[in-house]
């Protein structure tokens, strides 16, 4: 009869989070050797030393050489549509229109309860692979009403232990087509939402498409909030979103403070005048976050061949200096059917998708999913570092080439110092 093994995964709502004092043997991102971490009383990391030089104490954790890095973030998520791929009418064209109408219709009838539970479902899947900050976009409008923002807010309540969860309000259905919806934007914000969503090019005209991002920053000012607006999803090149925010952020002093997603129309654009918007987001220091899953399987829909890969211009970005983070977007919805919230995934697809193939690019990835993500999320005590929490994934490779390739599992999960399971 085969032995059972003394160490089962568990579902991270259910495990005891253990305290530790620290981390031995670990290997760090840009050094040599092995290392130990020790943790202060509050879960923050204390010192970090080469492996050995430091006294050990009984209740850390040993990485055996392991790869340990910063939680990984994930910048752009959609909990209350994850796992509602069973709910919904096949999206037979693969389109993100008729992704919308399906969703539409599906939204009506949903309950705060039920959107709940496949929140939690979708979180715990994150946490499992080793995320610990995760924003998500949350349906508010006349459609959706404030059912979906009650589930996704008592599922960040019911997850507060495994963790740090940011909420947009995001009106799907645009704001000037969908009278109401600003009302039920700022109610949201008023229920405990943190972030301005938006999705400027789902609108109209152009026209109408500028007033929706003057509104955004109408209400971020009302509540002096970061905004985070979906915009120019689309293979179109005359779809010109993306410079007016960049232009409004320069104008209202919100600097640092807005992030451009998806901004796939920019592969469109011609070269000069990507250009133009690339160095408009510089300098207005706009975040950028492509979802290269989504993107690849939304865009290019109506391309014979060559078929676009529909994600921004990523490499061009990052060498002006644009912070670009990645996002999984879709868990299992009418948007995508697949996704498991692994963010090393989103990294490999990236890689994939836009060449990022010598080692230097390899670490760029990564840090679209870790260290860039964090920047996107304003988190000002992530990291490797003295004073920063003690928010790490332990990963059983030694390197980053090798956790791109393997995307393994973690060995262990850890949040503020303790150890969510292993």
């Amino acid at each position: 009869m085969a032995k059972k093994s003394r160490t089962r995964r568990r579902d991270a709502t259910t495990s005891i989070a253990k305290r530790l004092t620290g981390i031995t043997n670990a290997r760090l991102r840009g050094r040599r050797g092995l290392f130990d971490l020790t943790f202060d009383d509050i879960g923050h990391i204390r010192t970090i030393r080469a492996a050995g030089r430091a006294r050990r104490s009984a209740g850390g954790f040993d990485a055996k050489g392991g790869l340990v890095l910063p939680a990984f973030v994930d910048p752009h998520l959609h909990l209350d549509l994850a796992y509602s791929v069973e709910l919904v009418k096949p999206n037979k064209s693969g389109t993100l229109l008729e992704a919308i109408r399906l969703w539409d219709e599906a939204k009506r009838r949903l309950s705060a309860d039920n959107v709940r539970e496949r929140a939690i479902r979708a979180i715990n899947a994150e946490v499992s692979f080793g995320t610990g900050f995760i924003r998500t976009h949350v349906d508010v409008g006349t459609g959706a009403g404030l059912r979906l923002t009650e589930g996704v807010l008592a599922a960040r309540e019911a997850c507060r232990h495994l963790c740090d969860i940011q909420i947009a309000v995001f009106p799907q259905d645009g704001i000037l087509r969908d009278p109401g919806a600003l009302e039920q934007m700022r109610a949201a914000i008023e229920m405990g939402c943190d972030v301005v969503g938006g999705i400027a090019h789902n609108e109209r005209t152009d026209q109408d498409s500028r007033r929706h991002i003057d509104l955004l920053f109408e209400l971020a000012r009302e509540f002096n909030r970061d905004i985070d607006c979906h915009i120019d999803e689309t293979d179109d090149p005359d779809s010109r979103c993306t410079e007016y925010l960049a232009a409004q952020t320069i104008h209202h002093g919100w600097q640092g403070r807005v992030t451009a997603s998806h901004v796939c129309a920019l592969s469109s654009y011609d070269n000069a005048h990507a250009r133009k918007v690339i160095n408009l987001l510089r300098e207005a220091r706009v975040h950028v976050v492509t979802n290269p899953p989504v993107n690849l399987h939304l865009q290019g829909r109506y391309d014979r061949y060559p078929k676009r890969r529909g994600l921004t211009r990523v490499t061009e970005l990052l060498a002006a200096g644009v912070n670009v983070a990645a996002g999984q977007d879709c868990i299992a919805d009418p948007f995508y059917p697949l996704g498991t919230g692994q963010m090393l995934d989103v990294a490999h697809m990236l890689f994939h998708a836009d060449h990022l193939s010598t080692p230097p690019q390899m670490e760029q990835a990564l840090d679209t999913v870790t260290e860039n993500a964090a920047r996107a999320l304003r988190l000002s005590s992530y990291g490797i570092r003295a004073g920063a929490r003690g928010c790490v994934v332990a990963l059983p490779c030694e390197d980053v080439h090798t956790a791109l390739r393997t995307r393994p599992r973690p060995i262990a999960v850890i949040r503020d110092g303790r150890l969510l399971f292993r």
